[in-house]
């Protein structure tokens, strides 16, 4: 039209909407922390964090490129969880069972399901992962819970514990152990993608826990529950090998949670002792205990970063060598959620008696660091992996001790 230019917009750039999407953590760790004041002690799931959280498209950042996403490495995955933990654990613990679950099946799905999971997570889905059975615990490639084949589906039935973030889920991804004769433990291992049901799924035992009390990790009931062909994520026989070959995903994700919660602790104790006297001396930050245990916690922290940093930008491949690599993985999980309660102590320490004080984000911190070396991969089998590799020993060999 004549008289009118043209005005050309300027495409946002990758490093552009990275930095817009660590602002916007930022701003929302702020946000958390204020409402966990309120929340914490009485365990009230962290629905509406949740919702600000899809809101803001940080629930979306694993989208693929080619659909239109942001497609998030997983490094960029761990730095998002890090400054969530700051705000509140129970929040970034819940953010990342749904960051592991879209970030590591990204490149395994079959088209069909593959297109269904992110065109939902594109419009604000929020899925989350109920994989601790009854009788199996942690041991997700075992599951308690049985698939049985009926016409052209699935009929489910088991028990769940730790659907973290049932509360606000759209949809699950669950597993279950196939009932087909000619596939054994743990290759009968089943996982499935399906839109929360109305039916066939049942909260047993709402959460309450000492640790992240605000995660509504509930125990669930699958009773009779249909799914699809369609719904099964993985060829049959195959999920535990693509479970191992992206076990990287979970073990560095759940290890950013506490490494966050970890900094956090460190700036409060920082925060508190400068400037801070008592009848014993005029300035806490003068006396060398307190100069040393700040010295101690932020060396801590420094190389807990490196490693992970390391770990989540070269250790993310499985190779040919899966049992090596699935050991390689333990290294970050293992030494940061025992290293950092460390650190947590010692910032309880460094703060003193105010910190024993009901509703202290210090000591929401110090309970909520305490349930990370009891995640899965657990120290004993942590320990177990990585001891086996380094010594040339298959961990997956039969019998596991001689």
């Amino acid at each position: 039209m004549s008289g009118m230019t043209a005005v050309e917009s300027t495409p946002v750039t990758r490093d552009a909407q990275w930095q817009e999407l660590r602002a916007t953590a930022q701003e929302l760790a702020e946000k958390f922390s204020a409402r966990s004041e309120q929340n914490y002690d009485r365990g009230e799931f962290v629905a509406d964090n949740i919702r600000d959280l899809i809101e803001s498209g940080i629930t979306a950042v694993n989208v693929p490129e080619e659909m239109g996403g942001f497609e998030a490495t997983l490094e960029e995955n761990t730095l998002l969880l890090r400054i969530i933990a700051g705000g509140c654990g129970s929040t970034a613990f819940t953010l990342a069972i749904h960051a592991v679950l879209t970030g590591s099946m990204r490149s395994d799905l079959s088209a069909a399901v593959r297109e269904r999971m992110f065109s939902a997570v594109r419009d604000g889905a929020f899925i989350v992962g109920p994989f601790t059975d009854e009788g199996s615990g942690g041991n997700w490639v075992r599951p308690s819970t049985v698939a049985r084949r009926e016409g052209d589906g699935f009929v489910l039935d088991g028990l769940k514990h730790f659907a973290t973030g049932f509360d606000a889920a759209t949809h699950l991804v669950v597993t279950a152990g196939l009932d087909d004769a000619h596939l054994e433990p743990p290759f009968n291992l089943a996982a499935f993608f399906v839109e929360k049901p109305e039916q066939g799924v049942e909260v047993t035992a709402p959460w309450s826990g000492f640790a992240l009390p605000m995660t509504g990790s509930h125990s669930i009931a699958l009773t009779s529950l249909h799914v699809s062909a369609d719904d099964s994520v993985f060829p049959d026989g195959l999920t535990p090998l693509f479970v191992m070959a992206r076990q990287q995903w979970g073990h560095y994700c759940f290890a950013a949670v506490f490494l966050g919660l970890a900094h956090r602790a460190y700036e409060l104790a920082v925060e508190r002792t400068r400037g801070r006297s008592t009848t014993a001396v005029a300035d806490l930050a003068k006396l060398p205990g307190i100069q040393f245990a700040v010295a101690r916690m932020r060396s801590s922290l420094a190389t807990m970063d490196a490693l992970l940093t390391e770990y989540a930008t070269r250790h993310v491949d499985a190779g040919d060598d899966l049992p090596a690599f699935v050991a390689d993985t333990c290294i970050p999980k293992y030494f940061i959620t025992n290293e950092a309660e460390h650190v947590v102590a010692t910032a309880f320490e460094v703060i003193g008696g105010s910190g024993i004080r009901e509703g202290s984000r210090i000591g929401q911190i110090w309970r909520d660091v305490k349930a990370g070396p009891l995640l899965p991969f657990t120290n004993d089998l942590a320990r177990e992996y990585i001891g086996k590799a380094a010594l040339g020993i298959s961990p997956v060999e039969t019998p596991r001790w001689v």
